[in-house]
């Protein structure tokens, strides 16, 4: 299929979300990141067990120091996708609370979220564009968004966000990377939405 008319497919098939999209964000991604591994915290043995046993079967290692064990984990398009999911969960709470959760009212608690991940494919930094709807109207927005930004491992300082005015000119400029054949850019079948849009009869 032609570039030209797949993209205009594409941007026909998110324009039904117009309606909703409130946000134009631009969200950039450090190229690796200082991990720390998961605690004791979901682990069923007490964590002064584990240390126990730790210095009993390595009494020569000096267990009072605490050593770092976070580690340095490196950028790909993998990794992007999953900090988006996280910011996506984290931005859900902030803006609804537990009723994301709730059974009587997560299917309209969460945001409307569209993504394209851009900069592999030219040498750039990688970075996403969202349009990012259906969030309250008592909430600080701005505040919402940068927090659950901040709150990832791979978050840059970087971060721009601005009410939308021109829906479909924001969902045509974040589908551009299909100029470039890369379809997979745009994250068509990722979008995230209360499940809410999906039920007529909501």
């Amino acid at each position: 299929m032609d570039k030209a008319v797949l993209k205009e497919a594409y941007v026909q098939t998110m324009s039904n979300y117009s309606p909703h999209l409130t946000h134009a964000v631009t969200l950039t991604f450090k190229t690796r990141a200082l991990i720390s591994p998961q605690d004791f915290s979901k682990c069923n043995t007490p964590k002064d067990d584990i240390w126990r046993s730790c210095k009993r079967y390595q009494s020569g290692y000096q267990w009072d120091a605490k050593p770092d064990l976070r580690e340095w984990r490196y950028l790909n398009e993998e990794v992007a996708e999953s900090t988006l999911r996280y910011f996506y969960a984290r931005l859900s709470f902030l803006a609804f609370g537990k009723d994301a959760k709730r059974v009587s009212t997560k299917n309209f608690s969460n945001p409307l979220m569209i993504a394209s991940i851009e900069g592999s494919s030219r040498g750039r930094r990688l970075h996403a564009h969202l349009a990012i709807g259906n969030l309250p109207g008592h909430i600080d927005i701005r505040n919402a968004i940068e927090r659950a930004w901040f709150s990832c491992d791979f978050a840059n300082q970087q971060i721009k966000i601005t009410p939308l005015n021109n829906e479909v000119g924001w969902l045509t400029y974040i589908s551009k990377e299909i100029d470039l054949g890369r379809v997979d850019a745009l994250k068509i079948q990722s979008i995230r939405e209360p499940q809410s849009y999906l039920n007529p009869l909501a």
